[in-house]
């Protein structure tokens, strides 16, 4: 059987004696298992600091998330409005389960790395009036970060309106004095701070916030009101309940007792995270959340600089030595997460941290010893090494065209991309929409000189644009150093001209990126992308002469063809590339789901063009070398 602990934010590494509850079948009518639900409930609200005759308890079938779609879709009627603070992807849900569910919400959304305002939650309840509801995450793993409820709690209350906190990760973990800060609903999960297994939730409400709940439930099994006036009669849960959990956490709430409470096991977890940070630190690694920020439960950590490995490498030699990580959840950066909650000490820390080492040591002497697969890496220009998004080219095209009576969509612009300019313009006109714009404008179909008259158009356009798009991307400078400390050269194509790459290079060389050869189609008798001749250019310079040991990347269907038909192993490159056809800006306002299936037709436009991998940035380069 499989033996390691887990280092994440729940489920969690659980005592012997919680699991050993698990190993008795009882009966869901027996009194003495009705007794244990009340009893449970009555302890969780002394847990919160509330009081029986203001608050109580509902437990609730499910993981945390049906906990919170309870609450928000019990107690958010059709003439309520619901105001979401979000920083991360828990928030993100909330807003999720809105939509789902057809309630009227305003989503208020901060960066990963920031709390919400307070006063911005204010400005925003000023100018809604007809807000009632205001949901948060109160500890966001996605990042780590724990946000301030206490500030949000008392605009909340002073304008009267009802305040529903997420507590999924730090109930138990992180005290919170429900009744003093005035939050309306409190929910939370059995398999986090209180150490018990996956099975329920649990909310704690103001009993007069749940009376306006009856009969507002969108759903019967989640209704929240239904749940509590079944329960509150006995201890009986509405629908089977899910017993060897409940009898687990009862368990598990002893054990906290016995430990302390609430205090003793926050003073543990934020040993935990203390100690970790500053081991993680010893190695070069630093966290995403500022210390300001940073709770106690789960912490979010960048990768060392110019590593040169996959999360699922580090995550399977961590594992294989009793302890196992999260990947990480953040959209703005390349990272990982270690949880420092459930039954995990000090020594457990120390422990992961050494593994971790040994990790990174193995690396660096593997990197040191070992002979590369590749003696040169191809890149591309726009869209790939500089200029996010490729948006230099893109809008000449969308000028020249205009400037000719047509109006071409994005799509139709980014299809041709990377091939030679000339070529570009005449594969668009060979489309059919275009094709039939430009009969019903002229009375004629397109000739070749039409195509050279828009060519000539889009490249002085191009020319025009370029200066303002040599911004070298993220990520590209270091790699690019890595590379070449392994002895790896550097080559590159593009579907510019000469003249437009002599601005394009030399203004990524004062920006840090400078490879050790470029070639245009000028280059090679105007013969650009799909064809292979380019790279070979790049390989007669370089000195190289075996295709095999080459490896040609870049962000368009013509990059991926033009390194296959030289032979090469190819890689396709995903954020800021010209397939995805988004700023940074805009990939940024993304949701994650949002960015997962953008990310994913992008991935399978390069792989049905024959791409060998594709990675989701260019540090990915580094996995296959």
């Amino acid at each position: 059987m499989p033996n390691y602990k887990l280092l994440t934010p729940g489920p969690l590494t659980t005592t012997d004696t919680v699991k050993k509850e698990m190993m008795f079948d009882h009966c869901t009518w027996d009194e003495d298992y009705k007794k244990i639900t009340q009893e449970i409930r009555s302890g969780l609200l002394k847990l919160a600091h509330v009081s029986e005759d203001t608050y109580t308890c509902v437990l609730m079938q499910g993981s945390g998330t049906f906990g919170v779609e309870s609450v928000l879709t019990s107690s958010v009627g059709e003439d309520d409005r619901l105001l979401i603070a979000s920083n991360g992807a828990y928030g993100e849900r909330m807003a999720d389960i809105a939509e789902h569910a057809g309630l009227s919400y305003i989503l208020y959304s901060e960066t990963y790395d920031q709390v919400p305002s307070a006063d911005k939650i204010q400005k925003l309840l000023n100018e809604h009036p007809e807000i009632t509801h205001v949901s948060m995450v109160h500890s966001e793993t996605t990042s780590g970060i724990l946000n301030d409820i206490a500030s949000v709690a008392g605009v909340v209350k002073a304008s009267g309106r009802t305040f529903i906190v997420d507590a999924m990760s730090s109930f138990g973990g992180v005290d919170i004095p429900a009744e003093e800060l005035g939050i309306d609903f409190i929910i939370s999960s059995a398999n986090k701070c209180l150490q018990g297994v996956p099975g329920f939730s649990f909310i704690i409400c103001r009993r007069d916030g749940l009376a306006a709940c009856k009969g507002k439930a969108k759903s019967l099994s989640l209704d929240l009101y239904d749940q509590w006036k079944t329960m509150e009669k006995d201890g009986k849960w509405r629908f089977t309940s899910p017993t060897h959990v409940v009898l687990a956490f009862a368990q598990a709430m002893r054990e906290m007792e016995a430990e302390g409470g609430i205090e003793a096991r926050h003073q543990r977890y934020t040993s935990n995270n203390r100690l970790l940070i500053e081991l993680m630190a010893e190695m070069g690694i630093r966290p995403y959340i500022d210390s300001r920020h940073q709770g106690p439960i789960i912490t979010t950590f960048f990768y060392p600089e110019n590593h040169a490995f996959s999360f699922d490498e580090m995550y399977h030699y961590i594992k294989e030595r009793g302890y196992a990580i999260y990947p990480g959840k953040v959209t703005d950066a390349d990272t990982f997460r270690i949880g420092n909650i459930g039954e995990i000490y000090e020594e457990d820390i120390s422990r992961l941290c050494a593994i971790i080492g040994e990790f990174l040591n193995k690396k660096i002497q593997k990197r040191e010893k070992s002979h590369t697969a590749f003696d040169a890496v191809i890149f591309d220009w726009a869209g790939t090494t500089v200029d996010y998004g490729c948006f230099a080219p893109v809008q000449a095209f969308m000028d020249a065209f205009e400037e000719f009576g047509i109006v071409p969509t994005m799509d139709e612009v980014r299809a041709p991309m990377g091939m030679l300019k000339i070529d570009h313009v005449r594969t668009m006109l060979q489309m059919e929409r275009l094709t039939a714009e430009w009969e019903r404008i002229y009375g004629r179909p397109f000739t070749e000189e039409d195509v050279y008259q828009v060519y000539q158009l889009s490249e002085k356009k191009i020319l025009e644009n370029v200066p303002r798009f040599t911004d070298v991307k993220p990520y590209v400078t270091e790699t690019v150093e890595t590379l070449r400390g392994m002895g790896i050269k550097i080559g590159s194509t593009t579907g510019y001209t000469d003249e437009m790459m002599e601005i394009v290079a030399a203004a990524a060389a004062t920006k840090g990126y400078k490879p050790d050869c470029w070639f245009s189609p000028d280059s090679v008798d105007r013969k650009g992308r799909p064809n292979p001749y380019m790279i070979f250019r790049n390989m007669q310079f370089l000195g190289l002469t075996d295709v095999r040991r080459v490896m040609k990347v870049g962000d368009t269907v013509s990059d991926i063809r033009e390194g296959k038909n030289a032979g090469l192993f190819t890689v396709g490159v995903i954020e800021g590339s010209s397939a995805m056809g988004l700023s940074r800006e805009e990939f940024k306002a993304l949701s994650p789901k949002e960015k997962e299936e953008r990310s994913q037709q992008v991935r399978q436009m390069y792989l049905e063009a024959g791409a060998d991998a594709v990675v989701k940035d260019i540090r990915g380069v580094l996995e296959y070398i």
